[in-house]
């Protein structure tokens, strides 16, 4: 992710305290106070959005006299500190976080169900009708989109043309056709630029997550429903195959990219790959460090003459049940949810906020490579997270197999490789069983 504004804060940073006086331990409960002793921590694990909850932030204790605090961590850390603080009445007022972890904030009655004012913004027509419906559980709403998250495919106009590429590949198979014409190697044969970027290696759900990327377009899905609301694996089929194939061609036989070269963002923002996929923020990302870069932002590619597909992600802005300032925590929220505020939050993170009611024109006349993230391809399909408490576990149990099966050339055998997913599904299939959410 990106901070084009505060220093040297990347996407993982070291744990960042920003705000006036440090952060208020929130307490059960909850009183009225003159608005001026009210103090509201906010914590993120994005420590990109850091200086829009500042700016924000100072503009309601300029408007209520209410002070704010941020607390940035790394995201994992973050989740963490959620996971302890929360449930004891010492964590923040408000935060951000994934649904997939917000989920289980609900279901142990930490999150309660949306006030009055809170449930009528997102139901004013001011949200797509996709996001309503994820900030739904049982049938009633709970907190508020801040991001809507869709990665797109960014490639380096000037690496293109230099390969005699005259524009971004549609289909997979042709995004390894062009890898091939633009990686590079020294005279050693060791790799200097990758043709495309994958997601390799990492901490985290994030590996499963980028796997999706392929899967999906190639017809297949981590988990699917069977309409009665249970859910079975749904990779151990061709396409499942087809996706992870396709990371080991990329890697071990057409050698487009190596877990030993700069990956993600930061190869891409520094030339050293030509194709990435990612979300909005590294278009901050390449303002601020390399705003020359010539580049563009395609849809992420379709398999073969199948449609193409996008993973939906929301992060959503949470009140704490046990906040003991909760009434300011709502009525923050809200003011953070407010149209220019969320301009303000795509323009300092480079993120896409979740509100649909918004005038990108301004934006797309300064920066054209948004127009994939504000108004995708017609016809493109999302695939939303699921919101689910075992989501996370299914994720992340996953991504501990795959950066071993992307660089294991015994694979590279048909056999081998169809067991390994068969093992794989089988492992999410039996988290669906322990959760009691299996069911065909």
């Amino acid at each position: 992710m990106t901070n084009p504004t505060a220093a040297n804060l990347g996407r993982r940073s070291a744990l960042t305290l920003a705000g006036s006086a440090g952060i208020a331990a929130a307490a059960t409960g909850s009183r009225k106070a003159n608005a001026a002793d009210v103090t509201l921590a906010i914590w993120t694990g994005y420590p990109e959005l850091v200086p829009w909850y500042q700016a924000m932030g100072a503009e309601y204790t300029k408007a209520k006299g209410t002070k704010i605090t941020v607390l940035s961590t790394t995201l994992r850390e973050h989740e963490q500190k959620l996971a302890a603080a929360v449930p004891t009445g010492t964590g923040p007022d408000v935060f951000d976080v994934g649904q997939i972890l917000a989920i289980k904030f609900i279901e142990g009655g930490l999150i309660k169900p949306n006030p009055t004012a809170v449930d009528g913004l997102l139901k004013s027509g001011a949200y797509r009708k996709t996001s309503i419906e994820q900030f739904t559980v049982e049938g009633k709403t709970y907190g508020l989109p801040q991001l809507f998250s869709t990665p797109a495919m960014f490639w380096n106009k000037a690496l293109f043309k230099e390969a005699g590429l005259s524009g971004p590949p549609n289909t997979f198979q042709e995004k390894m056709a062009f890898a091939k014409k633009l990686v590079k190697f020294d005279a050693s044969g060791k790799m200097t630029r990758s043709g495309m970027s994958l997601r390799l290696s990492g901490q985290g759900s994030g590996i499963a997550e980028k796997f999706r990327f392929i899967l999906e377009p190639a017809g297949g899905t981590l988990i699917k429903p069977n309409g009665k609301g249970k859910f079975s694996q749904g990779y151990d089929n061709d396409a499942g195959r087809n996706a992870l194939k396709y990371y080991i061609d990329a890697v071990q036989i057409e050698k487009v990219d190596d877990p030993k070269v700069q990956h993600d963002a930061g190869a891409f923002v520094a030339g050293n790959t030509a194709m990435l996929m990612r979300e909005a923020w590294v278009i901050g990302e390449i303002k601020e460090k390399n705003p020359t870069l010539d580049y563009g932002v395609a849809p992420i590619p379709a398999w073969g003459t199948g449609p193409h597909k996008t993973l939906l992600q929301h992060n959503g802005l949470w009140v704490n049940a046990k906040s003991k300032n909760i009434d300011a925590a709502y009525d923050f929220q809200l003011f953070l949810a407010g149209k220019e505020s969320m301009v303000k939050l795509t323009q300092t993170s480079g993120w896409v906020a979740a509100r649909a009611d918004l005038d990108w024109t301004p934006l797309l006349k300064e920066i054209p490579q948004y127009k994939e993230f504000v108004n995708p391809t017609e016809g493109m399909q999302f695939y939303p997270e699921p919101v689910m408490a075992a989501w996370d576990e299914i994720e992340s149990r996953l991504a501990d197999k795959l950066p071993g099966a992307y660089v294991d050339a015994s694979l590279q055998d048909p056999a081998k490789l169809a067991a390994f997913i068969k093992a794989a599904a089988a492992q999410t299939d039996q988290i669906l069983k322990q959760n009691d959410l299996y069911g065909t």
